[in-house]
Order: structure tokens, then C-alpha cells, then sequence
């Protein structure tokens, strides 16, 4: 008769170590910017007309940032690469000439629009923060189909969408995409 074998004891995978390798899986699994950084939308001829509520009074609207090159960035209040992005996108208005409007334009249901004060507090920018609308939250609004966040829409003066990037932006591709708005004003 053999000898009794004992049964190996099975490793444990702590719940958080799975976490953060699905995390970083998702990190490297595809590229920063699949669509790359200019072709993902062709330039429009016609300004996009839109309109974003804040909190209290606060609003972004086509009418409000015409005039200036626009830096819109649609993003969820829960994501790591939207708030690094918010953050890069406020550098690199603060060094832009001429001067560039920005908003962070969160896509998250309208119950939340009393907390955008604490966050844009809590990420120090000096924009405002504004919920999307309905339409835009389905992908039938003005900008169409976000398909993911963050997504920087970068409109001219006139308020025609010149760039659509999607992904953790680098500080150079931000500033790159507002200098081409800027010289498309012109």
C-alpha cells in the first residue's frame, strides 16, 4: 500500500492583489490613444452647439466659450486617468497664449452635480466643472459617442471640434492640440 500523501495546501490570492493586477492588466492591455492622437474626429465645418449645468449657477456653453480656444474634457469623477488629465489640462491652459477656456465635463448622473464643487475644489483647477447632459451621456448629443473617458475635445474659437484624444494625455499632446485650435482660428 503507498505511503499516505498529504494534500498540498492551495495558495491564497488576496482579493486586492487580483485587483490590482486586473488594474494593471487594463492599463496595458490597449494603447493610451487606440484612435491616435488627430484622426479619431475629422475637424467640422459648423460650430457645436451645447450646454452643461453646474452647481448653483455655473454653466459651460457654447456661447460662453466662443471666443477662446476651448478645452473640454469629458471625464467620470471615479477615474484615475481623468483626474490626471484635469490636472494636465490646468498646467498647460495656465501657459497657453493666448488665453484657453477649459471645463471638465463629468459623465455621471445629474443627482451628483451638488458634489462638482468638492471635487474641482479637491483637484485644485482653476475651470468649471459641469455635468453632460442627457443626450451626451447616451452618445446622441453634439460631441456624439464618448466611448472613453478621459476624451479631450478641443474646439477653435469659432467653437468647431478641431481634436478628439482619448486616453492619459501627455502634457506635450494637450498643449500640441491647443496650439492646432489656435492656429485654426486664424
Amino acid at each position: 500500500m503507498p505511503p499516505a500523501t498529504r494534500a498540498r495546501p492551495r495558495a491564497r490570492v488576496s482579493p486586492w492583489a487580483l485587483c490590482w493586477l486586473g488594474l494593471l492588466g487594463a492599463c496595458s492591455a490597449a494603447p493610451a490613444n487606440p484612435l491616435g492622437p488627430d484622426d479619431s474626429v475629422a475637424p467640422h465645418d459648423e460650430p457645436v452647439l451645447f450646454s452643461f449645468p453646474g452647481a448653483g449657477d455655473t454653466q459651460v456653453n457654447s456661447a460662453t466659450t466662443r471666443g477662446r480656444v476651448t478645452a473640454l474634457v469629458f471625464v467620470t469623477t471615479y477615474d484615475m486617468a481623468s483626474q490626471l488629465v484635469l490636472r494636465r489640462v490646468a498646467d498647460a491652459i495656465a501657459r497657453f497664449t493666448p488665453r484657453a477656456n477649459a471645463a471638465a465635463v463629468v459623465l455621471e448622473p445629474p443627482l451628483y452635480v451638488d458634489l462638482l464643487p468638492a471635487y474641482r475644489e479637491s483637484l485644485s483647477l482653476p475651470y468649471p466643472v459641469v455635468m453632460a447632459d442627457f443626450a451626451t451621456q447616451q452618445g446622441q448629443g453634439q460631441f456624439g459617442g464618448i466611448q472613453r473617458v478621459p476624451t479631450l475635445v478641443v474646439l477653435d474659437r469659432e467653437g468647431r471640434e478641431v481634436s478628439r484624444q482619448q486616453g492619459s494625455l501627455t502634457q506635450p499632446e494637450i498643449e500640441d492640440a491647443l496650439r492646432r485650435a489656435s492656429r485654426r482660428s486664424h
